[in-house]
């Protein structure tokens, strides 16, 4: 793969989305979406709200899964279930998963680089377009076509690759910083995996992820 084209940066046009579809549920909407294209590739035409609570797990029952598809319109057939290929792309207009979404990544250590390989194979409707760390042993050097340049040029590089979503793997010290920096290059979507709780302007999306406080979680049920 080569290096990719710098591409010049424009507004997109704000999505519509289900009014009713109250943010708690979209963790589980993309569950089933994920569950639906895997229904999909097996031949499924239609899968009922049970087939799919069993296919999702998690426990999830069969009538949360009939409340949460609810809220995305009449889709489904009493006695029948949902058209598999219709649901799909109801979810995945809602979840905003119809159109192809160029990411950057400030910090490619091993949690980075382990981000950036999951999404490259698993999610294809997530690109890295660019990354930035400040180790001169892999500055300037590529990973999938794409060049690892210096977190010092973020102002000049990050700009004209046309990223809506950021992705921070820095130390916790250096994340606040490196936020600010991203939003004010236009970035506007924000996951954030240092354990530092970030300040941001109105209108930036925000998802932090601590994975010690998440293992501290399951340690505690050890007993």
């Amino acid at each position: 793969m080569g290096e990719r084209r710098k591409t010049e940066r424009r507004p997109q046009p704000k999505r519509k989305r289900a009014s009713s579809v109250v943010v708690i549920s979209l963790p589980r909407l993309f569950l089933y979406h994920r569950a639906l294209e895997d229904a999909l590739r097996a031949g499924k035409q239609m899968v009922t709200s049970t087939e799919l609570s069993r296919r999702v797990g998690r426990g999830i029952s069969s009538t949360q899964v009939r409340k949460d598809l609810s809220h995305v319109g009449k889709i489904g057939r009493r006695g029948q279930g949902y058209d598999v290929v219709v649901l799909v792309r109801r979810l995945a207009s809602v979840l905003g998963l119809d159109r192809d979404w160029r990411l950057a990544i400030v910090g490619f250590g091993y949690l980075g680089h382990a981000l950036a390989a999951y999404l490259e194979y698993r999610e294809e409707k997530f690109h890295i377009a660019g990354i930035f760390d400040n180790d001169d042993a892999i500055v300037g050097t590529q990973w999938h076509g794409v060049r690892i340049s210096h977190v010092d040029d973020l102002e000049r590089v990050l700009p004209v690759l046309g990223c809506s979503i950021g992705i921070i793997t820095v130390p916790a010290p250096a994340a606040q910083a490196i936020a600010d920096r991203l939003v004010a290059c236009g970035v506007t979507a924000l996951l954030n995996f240092a354990p530092a709780a970030l300040k941001l302007p109105h209108g930036v999306a925000l998802r932090a992820i601590d994975l010690a406080s998440e293992l501290s979680i399951l340690t505690s049920q050890l007993g």
